[in-house]
């Protein structure tokens, strides 16, 4: 299987999938248990890896536990992927303090770059966003940053990501904020430093985000169809934007899935959905909770038409889970 990146040194280039983390009923993760995952991953054409990041649940996870699961689970992803294997994690903090502290926590493993969020739960400057992200940069790692103003309620302006490009370590950055007009200008920014580079987060507009100049896309739902997103990308990059919209469409049917719950986080609803399909455990952590029957139900009957999307490459066989 062809993989889809167009410069294989750069962390946000291609497709990259954030992962979710597996877990046991406890709680505690599991990295054996996303195995049938990765091979999903990789025999979709998947190269590169975001863990710990929203669909990780990183903010939820100690920094021990990142630090584990990020530790086996990178071993057995360069096993399987080879040299074109990239590894990404988050490092999710209320302030800078905490941020920091989960960035030594990865100290020495073998990661393409940490993925840095905006501080969470206070409102901050302009002023305090650069000085956040500058001491993460200053920090000894390359660092994404990480814009998802859904989450940390603590938009990054256009003007603060122009005044870090001054720092070498900040390589890239992923955007999920949904804003076409911002995503452009962040896409700008890629012609005012070499190396720095953009990718797209928000799934329903993944061919839009490559029009405007994105390296990399980061859908959620690419665990679902790895393929479909690999595909999509490299329609896109061919100038087969034809092609690339009747993917997108695709894929907005998989988004549907978060429907089933909506106006949350779809952590739940996309565990269920790879337990379904036999890729992973279904657990989340706390205070997640399982789908309930109703739920449930709905998802096994929305999932029944997206079979030839869904269907997983490395485990022909698989059936959903009864």
């Amino acid at each position: 299987m062809a993989t889809v990146t167009d410069r294989p040194d750069h962390p946000v280039a291609g497709l990259v999938i954030p992962l979710v983390t597996a877990l046991d009923r406890r709680g505690r993760p599991d990295p054996p248990a996303v195995g049938p995952l990765l091979a999903h991953l990789a025999a979709g054409g998947v190269t590169t890896l975001m863990l710990a990041g929203t669909n990780g649940e990183g903010p939820l996870l100690t920094p021990d536990d990142v630090r584990a699961y990020a530790a086996e689970v990178s071993a057995m992803w360069r096993d399987l992927v080879g040299a074109s294997a990239r590894i990404m994690v988050g490092a999710t903090g209320a302030g800078t303090r905490e941020t920091l502290q989960r960035m030594e926590c990865l100290a020495g493993l073998d990661l393409d770059a940490v993925v840095v969020l905006a501080p969470t739960y206070f409102r901050h400057t302009e002023r305090e966003l650069h000085a956040h992200f500058r001491d993460a940069a200053r920090h000894g790692r390359p660092v994404v940053i990480y814009n998802s103003p859904g989450y940390t309620g603590n938009p990054i302006p256009v003007s603060v990501v122009r005044r870090l490009l001054d720092e070498p370590a900040v390589v890239g950055l992923k955007d999920s904020s949904g804003d076409a007009d911002l995503f452009g200008q962040f896409c700008a920014l890629t012609r005012e430093r070499p190396g720095f580079q953009v990718a797209q987060g928000a799934e329903r507009q993944l061919a839009d985000g490559l029009r405007l100049g994105a390296a990399g896309l980061v859908p959620g739902v690419g665990m679902l169809a790895p393929a479909l997103c690999a595909d999509l990308f490299r329609a896109s990059r061919d100038g087969d934007h034809a092609t690339a919209a009747a993917l997108q469409h695709d894929v907005n049917r998989l988004a549907a899935l978060f429907g089933i719950r909506p106006g949350v986080s779809g952590v739940v609803v996309m565990k269920t959905a790879l337990h379904l399909l036999g890729l992973c455990p279904p657990h989340a952590a706390a205070p997640f909770l399982s789908l309930d029957d109703t739920e449930l139900a709905a998802l096994r009957t929305a999932l029944a038409p997206l079979h030839d999307l869904v269907r997983p490459a490395a485990l022909p066989a698989a059936r959903p889970s009864q």
